[in-house]
């Protein structure tokens, strides 16, 4: 089963990973990605990195044998952005990889070549949360690097929330993490309150997008205030959505939900014991 959490190094991260990396502008890149990309030799993955290497991973002793990614080539020729080619992109080469007797893809994507400025949030979570489905189905390690001097500081909070795991222990980080846990399967943990809702609601959105019923496991969620519940409520409320059935919510998101009114009203959301 898949966890969530901080690690405070990239030697500890396992095939079907998918982690944030705030970098800080201290940072750099290089230190971190050395030894992520060399891992990728050690244990036979196949290393792909998509980011220009003449950009931030330039010091980084990249392995002979990696595939080397323009981020133009993955951004789509349309007039609006789409990171749909990326998905497209990281499917082929897990397929592929498995073919060529690697262990497992390992990928590093440098965001801030990747996202166009007139992105939207609920386009990049969208972007995040079908990516961390792709990584969970399929053998491949997944870290998205995001500058932080390029991103505000709520964008770096809501792509880290659809990440299962962030690199790094000093960042509060998100209130809550929602991510794949199988085929319309989602796990949601931490807290999801009125500063996360809005992040809840886009992420419900777009995984309602990828399967119209959902079964949302909250073991591990400590609270979901009116906020969430209400974005929640809305997502149910979209036509194409069959149902949503929560499992695993402890008695005080359950009496939340009651005291809303939510047991007695016609919805397509179900909490089950």
């Amino acid at each position: 089963m898949r966890k969530s959490g901080t690690t405070p190094t990239l030697d500890l991260v396992d095939v079907g990973e998918h982690v944030c990396w705030i970098v800080e502008p201290h940072q750099g890149y290089a230190a971190v990605t050395s030894a992520f990309l060399a891992d990728g030799e050690l244990f036979g993955d196949k290393v792909v990195i998509v980011g220009s290497p003449l950009d931030p991973i330039a010091s980084a002793e990249v392995p002979r044998d990696a595939t080397l990614v323009d981020p133009r080539s993955v951004l789509g020729d349309g007039p609006t952005p789409d990171l749909g080619p990326m998905l497209g992109l990281v499917r082929r080469e897990a397929d592929m990889a498995g073919r060529q007797g690697y262990r497992a893809l390992r990928v590093l994507a440098v965001m801030d070549q990747l996202v166009p400025p007139e992105i939207g949030i609920e386009a990049l979570i969208d972007h995040e949360l079908r990516l961390d489905r792709l990584v969970a189905d399929h053998e491949a390690i997944m870290v998205c690097a995001y500058g932080h001097d390029s991103f505000g500081a709520a964008t770096l909070d809501h792509v880290a929330c659809v990440h299962p795991s962030e690199l790094g222990t000093g960042r509060a980080g998100p209130s809550f993490r929602m991510f794949s846990s199988g085929p319309g399967d989602w796990a949601v943990c931490g807290v999801v309150d009125s500063d996360g809702a809005a992040a809840f609601g886009a992420a419900l959105a777009a995984a309602t997008a990828l399967s119209p019923t959902l079964r949302l496991h909250l073991d591990e969620l400590e609270l979901m205030d009116a906020a969430g519940m209400r974005a929640l409520v809305e997502a149910a409320a979209d036509t194409s959505v069959h149902r949503i059935t929560i499992e695993g919510a402890n008695p005080t998101v359950r009496s939340c939900w009651e005291m809303l009114g939510y047991g007695n009203c016609e919805i397509r959301v179900e909490l089950t014991p």
